[in-house]
Order: structure tokens, then sequence, then C-alpha cells
């Protein structure tokens, strides 16, 4: 008999009423926890768990575009999960 093992799915969490130093402090809270990726926007924070699934579809289509930008051309700076900050208003990563 096989055994079939469920794939861990993303898991989001968003809870508002988060100013930027509380956002601040909990980013602290998880920044040794790899695959938990936190966004900041009009007081409310969004945890998100990616799963391997994620990564895969992200790398695949990550590959595609640099091929495409490539042939085409066309000038583009690779991110990866870089954080774009604009203190007090928003916090996220490219993806």
């Amino acid at each position: 008999m096989t055994a079939t093992l469920d794939k861990p799915q993303d898991q989001c969490l968003i809870h508002s009423g988060i100013d930027w130093q509380q956002f601040k402090l909990i980013e602290q809270g998880f920044s040794d926890s790899p695959g938990i990726r936190l966004f900041y926007f009009k007081c409310e924070v969004e945890m998100l768990a990616v799963s391997q699934e994620h990564e895969v579809f992200s790398g695949v289509i990550a590959l595609l575009l640099g091929t495409y930008f490539v042939e085409k051309q066309i000038d583009f700076t690779p991110l990866g999960s870089f954080t774009q900050e604009e203190e007090g208003k928003a916090s996220a990563q490219v993806d």
C-alpha cells in the first residue's frame, strides 16, 4: 500500500489595527523564521507562510520571465524576495 502525504499549502493571517512601530517589532520577531513573509499597508499586517509549491512556482515564473527579457533585450534587475519599504506606510516583498 502507498501512502500519499498532503503537500503543505500557503497559510495567510491578516491582522488590522497595527501601527508601523508594532509592525517592525513583529518583523523582528520573525527575522529568524525562513518561509515567513510579512507585508504591511494601511495599518494592516499580512503574515504569509509560503509552501514549497509556492517557491517552485515562483522560481519557474522568474526563470521564464528572465529568459523572455534576455530574448527581447529588456533591461531588468531580479530582486528575489527583496523587501521594499516606505517607512511608516508600506512594506512588501516582490515575488
